[in-house]
């Protein structure tokens, strides 16, 4: 099955709502209460009905609109055509309708059987996706369950199976356990043991009762027998009262047999009303021949005082008669042309005066040369007049446009500046681009010198350490010498220190940062030149707006010039249009006075006067048409009346134009007349002759059936006939009353045997039976009083041994207790029979169907995971797929979305696999969310090429890789 379109009158929030699907794959695109859990309840409604109470899910019956439901339209294999499936609201899953494409109209029994029986929960656990479903993988399982999910998946589709043997166990648990003591079986086990061990003890202590309850059940067999014997005399009591109330009837029935016991009496079926009947027949008929010979009579005279018309004359008449039409039509035609002459004159005359014709001009040449001649002069008249009105506004425009140069031109002369300002602009931007050049080469050159004179001072500060040492070091040499009197290396060591010292004294002098301040006294002297620069002249302006001044007054000049030229150019253009202007005009005056019309008329009314000139000739020529045809119905009218005038004298009639017709009709009226009557006359007379004849006929049968009805009796006359038909009905009294008898007495049960024998009897015979039936019932009724008696008093000792009630009570508590039991026992087996029916079920579906589904999704399988996983096998351990590197890997230590995709193939290949129960299109909600881009593809991509069945896809992230051919966007179209 393929869906082609959807129509949802009213669901939910989308009402009026049409979309084309007629793709084998369709994604629906929409965001969030854009509406696709409705769409896809929609399509679930539409097939299977709306959802009920049970169902626990939303019907979404619309708020704001009346209707409720919509239509699919659908392709069926099997089907000539589209079918259309519309549900509306009526019933609680609603009222539908199929439409096929023949014309017939079939309803839910016929879409319930070509959907081959399937529900809507078996439809979305096998052929719907969602992202729920898929996220059911990911629950903390344990092997066994991600097994039986996997294998429900692919060979089930739908958990109904488990659940019904989860809700049977649970149930037979409740009933009963083995050693257990809460299940109900259990306990009622324990309870009915309990009750036979305290009957036990109950019934050794009853002996006295056991005694007393055989006695009563023999006087209770005794009272019974005697009840029955009493019962038996009743009835026959009953059949004696009988008897003596039905012997009077049984006597008369005897009587009746005896009278009827010989030959019956012979007479014809309702032989005395046929007789009578006939009888009166005769007489009735001989009145009605009679007065039928006396009209015949009277209408033969009448019939000889009519005269029959002259068939030459009424047809002669008749003829004249049928030219009526065509005489008056010929008047009605001359008075029309005689009128459509005048209409036609006051045309031409308006006509005229339309054009200022004082009379007609026939020779006025207006032809289609001339006609167009005039349409040339006229195009190039109308070209002329536009194109001056085009040079005169661009003339006007030009004018303006020199003005606004003029005004902008001057407005620029008094905004120019200088050459020697703009040159003196120059200077002082290059000396101020020149200072910044010296200033950011002076902090380059400033920090480099300052990093040297750092790493100069820090050498420096070493070289004077060393030296302050050695000087210090020399110095305490001398001093020690000099102290030991050893004079001479005292005063040289002494001596090195001092020099040393000086040394150092000399050469850490302070530097002179000589190369800094020449650069800095160019800098302040190259500032010190810029301001006196601005100071003497004025350059706060900016040179590209000085530029741009320059070059705007250039192209105002330059614009200026150009519309100079070209205003030249149109001046003259203008004036050679003017003059062909008046050529042009000159030319249509001319055409005017050819055509003889008003000088005056507008020029574009010329050819409007070329048509009306036409027209004019046209009516014209009408007129003579019709003048022509007027003489000729004046000849003919004419010659009719020569001819008719003459022969129409002969039957008295005068001859004139308007009454001449109406004469000849009543005269023609008149001869049918007489024929009619004559005709008439003649059929009477033949019908009254046929009914006398018939009657006579009629008569004759009615005196022959007579004479066979006193024939049958053998009857002389009359009187005998009566006599027989007497005796005939005594006869028939007497036995409705013999049969009215036998039935009352066969209700009563007397047969013919006991009614023969009672009729023998006496009334007192009878009577004196029925007495000594009554003394019997007197003597049992004695003794059944005394049995009762007895019964009694045993029954009042037994009641007072079962005054405490324990013994009953007890067996009454085990009897219910044992039937307790007896119906949980069959209860128990019951569900365990469906269990094992259920599990033989699942088995064989297992063993039929996971074979072939197991190797169509390894294939699956392989392409979705780009043959990354090469096998998928099924054994007693369950699922296991196979790497392309040979290791075999249980579901659950698969990635999550590697599950998916062995899931996904599990149900593809399951629907494959069912595809010779079920063709039905697949829907997809958001499955594919948990997928990266390059699996969510491959998914794709195999469900648009490789699965044969149409496939729904509802997403709220748009795939821009599908078509928009075959993308449905689902926007807030919704009230």
């Amino acid at each position: 099955m393929k869906i082609i379109a959807l129509n949802i009158y009213g669901y939910g929030k989308i009402t009026e709502t049409e979309i084309d699907v007629d793709q084998q794959f369709i994604q629906f695109f929409g965001e969030n209460e854009a509406g696709k859990s409705t769409m896809q309840s929609f399509i679930h409604s539409i097939l299977f009905g709306f959802p009920t109470r049970k169902e626990q899910e939303p019907r979404r019956e619309p708020r704001m609109h009346n209707l409720y439901g919509g239509k699919i339209t659908v392709e069926f294999p099997d089907e000539a055509g589209p079918v259309e499936i519309e549900r509306i609201k009526g019933k609680v899953q609603g009222d539908v309708k199929v439409y096929l494409a023949d014309g017939t109209v079939r309803g839910e029994d016929w879409l319930i059987k070509k959907l081959n029986f399937i529900d809507k929960k078996t439809y979305r656990s096998i052929f719907s996706f969602d992202v729920l479903g898929l996220q059911d993988i990911h629950k903390n399982m344990t092997e066994d369950k991600l097994q039986e999910y996997l294998l429900r998946a692919g060979a089930l589709g739908s958990h109904e199976y488990d659940e019904m043997l989860s809700a049977i166990d649970a149930e037979m648990k409740s009933i009963y356990k083995k050693n257990g003591t809460n299940p109900e079986l259990n306990h009622e086990m324990d309870e009915i043991s309990r009750l036979t061990e305290k009957i036990r003890v109950l019934e050794q202590t009853e002996e006295r009762y056991k005694t007393l309850i055989n006695e009563k059940i023999k006087t209770e067999d005794s009272l019974n027998a005697k009840q029955d014997a009493l019962f038996q005399l009743d009835m026959v009591r009953k059949q004696k009262m009988k008897e003596v109330m039905y012997h009077k009837d049984i006597k008369e029935w005897k009587t009746l047999e005896d009278k009827l016991n010989i030959e019956p009496v012979v007479f014809p079926e309702q032989g005395l009303e046929r007789y009578e009947k006939l009888r009166h027949q005769v007489q009735q008929t001989d009145r009605d021949i009679a007065l039928r010979t006396e009209k015949l009579k009277v209408l033969k005279n009448e019939m000889d005082g009519v005269t029959l018309p002259d068939k030459d004359r009424l047809a002669y008449l008749e003829g004249i008669q049928k030219r009526e039409p065509d005489i008056k039509q010929k008047n009605m035609e001359h008075s029309r042309l005689s009128a459509s002459m005048e209409a036609l004159e006051e045309e031409i005359a308006q006509l005229r005066r339309d054009i200022g014709w004082q009379q007609e001009h026939h020779e006025v040449d207006d032809s289609n040369i001339v006609k167009e001649s005039v349409q040339t002069v006229l195009s190039k008249l109308d070209e002329v007049t536009l194109e001056e009105q085009f040079l005169i506004r661009e003339i006007d425009q030009l004018k303006s446009d020199l003005k606004q140069f003029d005004q902008d031109i001057e407005h620029l002369e008094q905004e120019q500046i200088s050459d020697e300002r703009i040159r003196v602009k120059k200077e002082v931007m290059e000396r101020e681009f020149e200072l910044k050049e010296k200033e950011k080469m002076f902090r380059l050159i400033e920090k480099d010198y300052e990093r040297e004179k750092r790493e100069r001072n820090r050498v420096k500060k070493g070289q004077s350490a060393l030296i302050i040492g050695i000087s210090v070091l020399a110095l305490l040499i001398g001093l020690f010498y000099l102290i030991n009197t050893n004079w001479l290396m005292g005063g040289i060591f002494t001596v090195i220190g001092a020099v040393t010292l000086l040394l150092l004294m000399l050469t850490n002098q302070r530097e002179e940062d000589g190369l800094k301040n020449d650069y800095q006294n160019e800098v302040r002297e190259l500032k010190d030149a810029i301001e006196t620069i601005k100071r003497n002249n004025n350059v706060s302006f900016d040179l590209n707006d000085a530029r741009d001044l320059k070059m705007d007054l250039k192209t105002q000049r330059t614009k200026r010039i150009s519309a100079n030229v070209r205003l030249e150019e149109l001046k003259e253009t203008l004036a050679l249009k003017e003059t062909q202007h008046d050529s042009l005009n000159t030319q249509l005056a001319a055409i005017k006075d050819d055509l003889k019309v008003n000088p005056d008329i507008e020029n574009k009314s010329i050819v409007d006067a070329i048509h009306t000139i036409r027209e004019i000739k046209q009516k014209r020529n009408q007129i003579n048409r019709h003048r022509i045809e007027m003489d000729n119905i004046n000849r003919e009218l004419q010659q009719f009346k020569k001819t008719v005038k003459e022969d129409v004298a002969a039957f008295g009639i005068h001859y004139d134009d308007s009454t001449i017709f109406y004469d000849v009709k009543s005269l023609v009226s008149g001869m049918y007349k007489d024929e009619a009557h004559y005709n008439r006359l003649k059929d009477q007379i033949n019908l009254l002759e046929n009914e006398i004849k018939v009657l006579a006929e009629r008569n004759e049968d009615a005196r022959q059936e007579t004479v066979q009805l006193l024939d049958y009796v053998e009857a002389e006359d009359e009187e005998e006939y009566y006599y027989y038909a007497r005796k005939y009905k005594e006869y028939q009294e007497h036995m409705e009353r013999f049969k009215e008898l036998s039935e009352k007495l066969e209700e009563e049960h007397f047969d013919y045997d006991a009614r023969s024998e009672l009729s023998t009897y006496l009334l007192a015979d009878l009577k004196e039976e029925e007495e000594g039936v009554a003394e019997q019932m007197e003597t049992f009724n004695s003794e059944l009083q005394q049995e009762q008696k007895t019964l009694a008093e045993l029954n009042s000792e037994i009641s007072t041994l079962e005054s405490d009630g324990k013994l009953s009570e007890v067996n009454h508590k085990f009897e219910m207790k044992k039937t307790l039991i007896q119906n949980l026992s069959e209860e128990y087996m019951s569900l365990n029979y469906i269990r094992i029916l259920i599990e033989t079920h699942i088995k064989a579906i297992k063993d039929e169907r996971l074979p072939v589904v197991i190797e169509e999704a390894r294939s699956i399988f392989e392409k979705v995971t780009r043959g990354r996983y090469i096998n998928v096998t099924y054994d007693d351990h369950g699922i296991t797929v196979r790497h392309v590197n040979g290791q075999l890997f249980h579901p659950l230590e698969l990635s999550q979305s590697t599950k998916e995709m062995l899931y996904i193939s599990l149900r593809l290949s399951l629907i494959k696999a069912l595809k010779g129960y079920y063709q039905l299109p697949l829907i997809i909600d958001d499955a594919f969310v948990h997928f990266d881009k390059e699996r969510k593809k491959i998914i794709i991509d195999y469900l648009r090429n490789e699965v044969d069945d149409q496939v729904l896809y509802f997403t709220c992230n748009l795939d821009s890789t599908i078509p928009s051919s075959q993308t449905v966007k689902l926007k807030e179209r919704v009230k």
